[in-house]
C-alpha cells in the first residue's frame, strides 16, 4: 500500500515532469482526510478544508494522487461524493479544486464529476515585448486622483462582465482596491482615446508586485518576485480594438523597469476574449481552478 508521504513526493515528481514551473511541489495542509482505493488496491488521498468566504460556504479539495492521473482523480472525487452524501453541504456551498493546467489526464474526470474550469492562473516568464502595434488613437498614462470616477466605473464594468463566467457569487473582484491604488503612483494606468465620445478614459490596468509566498500565491508560483496584473478593463463598446493591448504593453514595460522578469494574472478560461487575449500577451495557464456550485451538485 502506498503511504500518503509517498503520494506527495510522487505527485510532485509527476507534476515537475508535466510542467517545470511546478517543480517546487506542494504539501498537505489542514483539513479532513479523504481516502480512496483504486481498482488495483493502491490508495490515493485528498485534504478537504472548509471555510466561509463573503457569506458562502467553501469546500476546498486538495488531492494527492501520487503517480496516478485520471484514475486517481476519479477515485478521489467518488470518495468526496460519498462524504457529501453522509454530510450534505448547505445550499450556498461551493466545491473548489485547483489543479495544474497541463495535467490533461485529469480533465475528463473533473468534467464528468460536474466541475467547471472557472479561473486560470496565467504566467509570463519573459520581459521580451510581444510583437504588436497599439492603435495610434490610444494614449496610456499614469492614473491620477481626478480619474477616480472613471476608474471606479471601469472596474465595476469589469467585475460585472467577469460574473458572466463564474458559477459562484459574489463575483471575483471589488472596486475599492483600485481606488485605493490611485494613491500609489505607478499602480494604475489609464488609456485615453482622443476620438472617444464623452469621457476619453476608456480603459485601465492595475498592477502590483507580489511575492511567491504571499497568501494568494503560496504553493502556486516558483520562489521570487512577480509582477501581477490585478485587473484590466476596457469600455465595453471598445473591446477588441487594441486598448487592452496598449495597456498590457505598458504594464510589461513597468514590470521590466522594476526588475520584475515574470508576470502573473488571473483570468477566466470560459471568457472567449480573455482566454485569447492573455495568450497573445505571452501568458500561458499554470493552474486551473475548478468549481462545482452548489457542492451538492458534484457527481
Amino acid at each position: 500500500m502506498t503511504e500518503p508521504t509517498d503520494l506527495v513526493a510522487d505527485q510532485n515528481q509527476r507534476w515537475a515532469s508535466l510542467d517545470p514551473l511546478l517543480a517546487h511541489g506542494t504539501e498537505p495542509g489542514p483539513g479532513r482526510t479523504v481516502v480512496a482505493t483504486l481498482a488495483d488496491g493502491s490508495r490515493v488521498t485528498a485534504v478537504l478544508a472548509e471555510h466561509h468566504d463573503r457569506g458562502q460556504h467553501v469546500w476546498t479539495l486538495t488531492p494527492f494522487l501520487g503517480r496516478h492521473g485520471g484514475a486517481g482523480m476519479d477515485a478521489v472525487l467518488r470518495a468526496l461524493r460519498a462524504h457529501l452524501d453522509r454530510s450534505p453541504p448547505p445550499a450556498d456551498s461551493v466545491c473548489t479544486l485547483t489543479w495544474p493546467s497541463r495535467d490533461a489526464d485529469c480533465v475528463r474526470p473533473l468534467l464528468l464529476h460536474g466541475l467547471v474550469p472557472v479561473l486560470a492562473l496565467g504566467v509570463r516568464t519573459t520581459v521580451d515585448a510581444v510583437s504588436q502595434t497599439a492603435p495610434n488613437a490610444v494614449e496610456v498614462r499614469p492614473a491620477e486622483l481626478d480619474d477616480a470616477e472613471s476608474v471606479e466605473r471601469l472596474a465595476r464594468q469589469e467585475t460585472e462582465h467577469s460574473s458572466l463566467f463564474s458559477v459562484s457569487a459574489p463575483p471575483k473582484g471589488h472596486t475599492e482596491d483600485v481606488t485605493d491604488a490611485l494613491h500609489t503612483p505607478g499602480l494604475v494606468w489609464v488609456a485615453e482615446r482622443r476620438d472617444a465620445a464623452g469621457n476619453p478614459v476608456v480603459g485601465l490596468i492595475q498592477l502590483r508586485e507580489v511575492e511567491s509566498d504571499s497568501p494568494e500565491f503560496e504553493g502556486f508560483l516558483p520562489a521570487g518576485r512577480w509582477g501581477q496584473i490585478v485587473r484590466i478593463s476596457v469600455r465595453p463598446d471598445l473591446r477588441g480594438r487594441g486598448v487592452g493591448r496598449a495597456l498590457s504593453t505598458t504594464a510589461h514595460a513597468a514590470f521590466a523597469r522594476a526588475g520584475l522578469r515574470r508576470g502573473v494574472v488571473w483570468y477566466s478560461p470560459l471568457n472567449p476574449r480573455a482566454s485569447v487575449f492573455w495568450h497573445r500577451q505571452g501568458y500561458r495557464p499554470l493552474w486551473t481552478v475548478w468549481q462545482c456550485s452548489p457542492a451538492s451538485a458534484l457527481r
